[in-house]
């Protein structure tokens, strides 16, 4: 059976007509995804945050002080007037700070500062016996060159012998060291220990 040319035809733009409209379908589909991808592709650029590979960092710059110049606090003297008496002199020396000492006059009347005189060691003793004799050597045999009176007192020189010696006082003997003394004259000796003490005392069993 053969079908009309006329018939043919028609199939033939028909299908034609489908073919067109489908592919102008697949284009409108394939242009909207297009357009999708692009505005989601824009979206996560727009909300993916700009990344910078360098990163400048600005040294700050040092500031230099301003530096203002002194202010001159002093105002300057008067100039003084004709049948005026100047006003002393105030020194200004800066607390903390030591001002030179006056330097001291040679001049007849001036005092210098006298130092006070070396303290002495040696103790002051009272005589005990009456008629006590200084010898010049200690011992009995040692030449007698002063007699000293009862509580007369006497400059010990912290000197004594090493060595004892008894002695009879006349109601007891009495064992004891020669120490030098120096008395109120001046003179220096040794005297018999039982003979001088700190206090002024009497001694006991000496005969008179």
């Amino acid at each position: 059976m053969k079908i009309p040319k006329i018939e043919t035809l028609i199939i033939l733009v028909f299908f034609g007509c489908v073919a067109l409209w489908a592919i102008s379908k697949c284009s409108s589909e394939r242009a909207d995804l297009v357009r999708h991808g692009r505005e989601s592709g824009d979206d996560d650029q727009e909300d993916r945050p700009v990344r910078r590979d360098t990163i400048v960092v600005q040294q700050p710059v040092p500031q230099q002080p301003v530096q203002s110049p002194p202010v001159n606090t002093k105002s300057p003297a008067p100039a003084p007037t004709a049948g005026s008496t100047p006003a002393p002199s105030v020194s200004t020396a800066s607390p903390g700070v030591k001002s030179a000492r006056p330097a001291l006059s040679d001049q007849p009347g001036a005092k210098a500062a006298s130092s006070p005189p070396p303290a002495s060691n040696n103790s002051t003793l009272y005589v005990t016996i009456d008629g006590l004799k200084v010898r010049k050597e200690p011992g009995l045999k040692g030449e007698s060159i002063a007699k000293l009176k009862l509580y007369e007192p006497v400059i010990f020189l912290n000197k004594k012998t090493d060595w004892t010696q008894e002695i009879s006082l006349g109601y007891e003997k009495v064992t004891d060291h020669w120490v030098k003394i120096r008395t109120q004259s001046g003179k220096e000796g040794w005297v018999f220990g039982a003979g001088v003490h700190y206090y002024k005392m009497k001694r006991q069993g000496v005969m008179e």
